[in-house]
């Protein structure tokens, strides 16, 4: 699934070792959701879900 530019630098800042993961699942709610790219509402829209 296609990311944009700013929410790759978002997915930059959070820890390597928890990245990986957090990629599946913002990828996985994205899906899940119909959205067809990841962008920073998408990436707003995965954490309050999260409960993050």
């Amino acid at each position: 699934m296609p990311w944009t530019t700013e929410a790759e630098a978002r997915v930059e800042r959070i820890p390597s070792f928890i990245r990986p993961m957090a990629r599946r699942a913002i990828e996985r709610f994205a899906a899940e959701h119909g959205y067809a790219t990841i962008d920073e509402t998408v990436m707003d829209e995965a954490r309050g879900a999260f409960g993050m």
